[in-house]
């Protein structure tokens, strides 16, 4: 069975010959694995041909893709001035997020540095198209609406106006929720027929369950969600809603709105007992992920990841609907032994 072929079944709780992976990881833990694995290549990024050889050797199904950035350098803002941005671009750093100071809806509307979807380049090469063929092609990252939102006006500011200030709060979400449908718009467009799935998530929990109440996620979130879902159905791709901490319960609205893919289910978080999710949400949801990269990968010996491995597959009870990983990407201070552990269980396809 090839890898989308894979990937596809086991998000239609259709058998598969083995549970489906992917890999997320740091460069540093990518070059570390390279040296490991004999891959000369330096070039490890998601879009360069080295990385394809490192996901082939380990034995993953996934491929993720994004639209590169084609910022200018003079340019001072950066994906809605988002932390999450700041991160990426090693660049922009605030004191003060851009609109922490906005009084009104007029404010947050008529602020002159919101970003554009111009500053992208949507066209996956085409040396990379032969690499894509075989694998479960995923766009990476297009729906992050809370952190971006956070990185406008400021964390406490944000949940202030999701309190109190409901037009303000519904003024930054829409802006933003315009800017990622019409990047994902344009990234589906210009790659018709690559893609398979869409990440529509968001980081809307911590690991004691959510930051703010369902009642407000409905609010402000979901419906810009739905516009993302309804954009995927109109592309046939599948919307896969992933983020870290405890956020099961907002499972049976993903169910509602049609987003058939979660994860990377945070093991450790409130809520997120595998084997309980998988026996009361697995015949609805696919879940991402659960390979706990919090503790049994970093503090573990090879054989216990191994059967933490093990386990989840035992616990998978249907033998379908779950696509393997980390929790998290790699992390720096993760023993490349333990990496390698992951995907020999995986590939070995333990179930006893």
């Amino acid at each position: 069975m090839k890898s989308k072929e894979r990937v596809l079944r086991a998000i239609r709780h259709k058998e598969v010959d083995r549970i489906p992976s992917y890999f997320l990881s740091t460069p540093s833990i990518s070059s570390k694995l390279a040296e490991k694995l004999e891959i000369k290549s330096s070039k490890l990024h998601y879009l360069e041909s080295g990385h394809g050889e490192l996901i082939d050797r380990l034995g993953n199904d996934v491929l993720f893709v994004w639209p590169n950035s084609i910022m200018k350098p003079e340019r001072k803002f950066f994906s809605c001035g988002s932390v999450h941005a700041a991160i990426h671009s090693g660049t922009v750093v605030y004191e003060k997020m851009p609109l922490e100071d906005a009084k009104n809806v007029d404010d947050i509307l008529n602020y002159d540095r919101w970003s554009s979807p111009d500053w992208f380049d949507y066209k996956i090469p085409e040396w990379m198209l032969p690499h894509l063929k075989e694998k479960a092609v995923c766009a990476y990252d297009m729906f992050i609406l809370l952190l971006y939102a956070m990185g406008m006006r400021g964390m406490e500011t944000l949940m202030m106006d999701m309190a109190a200030e409901p037009e303000t709060a519904h003024a930054v979400f829409d802006k933003i929720c315009d800017h990622h449908l019409e990047r994902l718009r344009r990234f589906l467009t210009v790659n018709a027929g690559v893609i398979d799935i869409v990440g529509i998530g968001d980081d809307v929990a911590g690991q004691s369950g959510m930051f703010f109440s369902v009642e407000m996620w409905r609010e402000y979130i979901k419906p810009c969600l739905k516009k993302a879902v309804e954009l995927c159905r109109e592309f046939k791709v599948i919307p896969y809603f992933h983020g870290c901490g405890g956020f099961s319960v907002l499972y049976p609205d993903f169910i509602e709105m049609g987003i058939t893919c979660t994860g990377r289910l945070q093991t450790e978080a409130k809520g997120n007992n595998f084997a309980e999710l998988k026996a009361e949400f697995g015949k609805d949801l696919c879940f991402w992920g659960a390979i706990d990269g919090q503790h049994i990968l970093v503090e573990g010996t090879p054989e216990e990841v191994k059967e933490h491995v093990r386990t989840l597959l035992r616990n998978n009870y249907d033998g379908t609907g779950f696509v393997a990983g980390p929790t998290h990407s790699f992390t720096e201070d993760t023993p490349i032994e333990n990496v390698l552990a992951v995907y020999e269980a995986l590939n070995e396809g333990a179930t006893v």
